[in-house]
């Protein structure tokens, strides 16, 4: 019985050294794909030179973003519902995601996993409780946010991807994303000073004046203040900038890049 045991203990070390082993070159075959991914030729630059916000950008950041649009699409898995998914839509959505956290090369959402492509706007069902008496409301989104996957109406996106208004949802939707990093969409990103960016967002938050600026949405709650404060710092940084300066310092704190020199 004891050299049994002693046999099953010897065994269990064996597959756990085997685990640690396989664990230790997928880790090394990941880094060798990341280090020919950041050299390997980028094949949709037509696609996204159409874009203002990718012409303003340095050799430097452009061959980053390139990298990062390559890995986004060969790590993230895209599922059409009721439209096809072509590679014009993944380079498109890989851009907008991408560009805001070009300053960070190697981040590439990893909580997310799924994005989910539909046709025209949501309509979602929600179901609420006053008093005990139950309510069916119906609303619509042109996007959400999960954690693990990310909405997206492509209708809505389309008519933002090449005229820079206001807004764009899916800067919108990965600013969420970018919030739920640390597990909790609350509206403060995952930086160095949450309470500095913290107390001057919440400033700007209740300020009335902010509110003739900045669309209505903003003020919904914390969370969805930051997400579209983030399309005004890409879209209309110069508005922020101008309007409201210490708003617009704390966003660049976050992104590391200076958008009034995009737009």
């Amino acid at each position: 019985m004891k050299l049994f045991m002693a046999n099953l203990l010897i065994l269990g070390w064996a597959f756990f050294a085997l685990f640690i082993l396989y664990e230790i070159y997928d880790q090394f075959r990941y880094k060798r794909w990341l280090q020919k991914l950041e050299t390997a030729p980028f094949p949709y630059e037509d696609i996204i030179k159409k874009l203002p916000l990718y012409e303003c950008l340095d050799e430097n950041l452009k061959k980053v973003l390139h990298f990062k649009i390559l890995r986004f699409i060969e790590e993230k898995q895209f599922i059409g519902v009721d439209v096809e998914v072509d590679i014009e839509k993944k380079v498109i959505i890989a851009f907008y995601s991408c560009l805001p956290t070009i300053a960070y090369k190697y981040f590439c959402y990893p909580s997310l996993e799924y994005i989910y492509i539909y046709p025209h706007t949501i309509i979602k069902k929600h179901m609420e409780n006053n008093g005990g008496i139950v309510n069916k409301a119906e609303f619509l989104i042109s996007g959400e946010s999960v954690g693990e996957a990310v909405v997206i109406a492509w209708n809505e996106a389309k008519r933002e991807i090449f005229h820079y208004k206001k807004r764009n949802v899916i800067i919108h939707e990965f600013a969420h994303e970018l919030d739920f990093e640390e597990g909790m969409i609350d509206g403060i990103p995952p930086i160095e000073n949450r309470e500095a960016f913290a107390k001057v967002s919440d400033k700007y938050f209740h300020m009335h004046k902010t509110k003739k600026f900045i669309d209505n949405y903003a003020f919904t709650n914390k969370a969805e203040f930051f997400a579209v404060v983030s399309e005004y710092y890409f879209l209309k940084p110069r508005l922020l900038k101008t309007e409201f300066p210490e708003l617009f310092n704390e966003f660049k704190k976050v992104y590391k890049v200076d958008t009034t020199k995009c737009m």
